[in-house]
């Protein structure tokens, strides 16, 4: 049954390694990513952008990497929405960092997507997990506040290639779930496609992180992805 999903992706490659196959098999749907907004020239470059060795100092990393996406969801036929929140790496004084603070970024984010909702549609939101990284727990955070108002049907997704790496996150992640009322379930009606070298494809889309994801780009491209239905315990 051909859906069209509205993904949440808390950075800008994480969709693309764990739910490229499922937008792939539903074109049309909608991939958002949260923490898509970043200082417009990065200066002194943070670790994680000086060890992908791929930006000059002063760079514009977010627009370099938002192109990125852009080519990626084409792939698929997407279509990339880029919220300007601030990647954690940015979220400082070195920065020049006025944004909301990080504990009310979920709340802040959630009224954001709900206040773009037509009342009239069917939505279908799929949401990661929270494996990792705090970003990743933020934008879980934020999908369980929309499922929370009722906003549609939601899903969970998990991302890769933490979910291969930390099984027992996994596992904890799904135990804070039932804490909160919640259940997740396979659901057979969710279609995902069999096409590697499509996900191959969508991946190398996003070459400025290569150098840094190399092997573990790998395991997510080797792992199987996992969507499930969240629904009330």
């Amino acid at each position: 049954m051909n859906r069209s999903y509205n993904v949440i992706s808390p950075h800008l490659d994480d969709a693309a390694a764990s739910c490229a196959l499922l937008l792939a098999a539903n074109p049309g749907s909608v991939l958002t990513t949260v923490f898509a907004g970043g200082p417009a020239s990065v200066a002194p470059l943070p670790t994680w952008d000086r060890l992908a060795r791929y930006f000059p100092e002063g760079a514009d990393v977010v627009g370099v990497r938002r192109g990125e996406d852009i080519s990626a969801c084409a792939l698929v036929r997407a279509t990339p929405v880029h919220l300007t929140y601030w990647d954690r790496q940015y979220r400082n004084d070195t920065y020049g960092y006025d944004g909301p603070a990080e504990e009310r970024l979920p709340e802040v984010i959630a009224a954001e997507l709900l206040s773009n909702l037509s009342p009239a549609a069917k939505d279908y939101w799929v949401a990661p997990l929270g494996l990792g990284h705090p970003d990743h727990r933020i934008a879980a955070e934020v999908g369980l506040l929309l499922a929370e108002h009722d906003a549609g049907e939601f899903y969970l997704y998990e991302e890769l290639p933490y979910a291969a790496e930390l099984k027992t996150e996994v596992s904890e992640r799904r135990r804070a779930l039932a804490d909160r009322g919640f259940v997740l379930k396979e659901d057979p009606t969710v279609e995902v496609a069999n096409d590697a070298s499509l996900k191959s494809a969508v991946l190398r889309c996003h070459a400025s992180q290569h150098r840094l994801l190399r092997r573990r780009i790998r395991r997510a491209r080797r792992t199987p992805e996992r969507i499930w239905k969240l629904s009330r315990a």
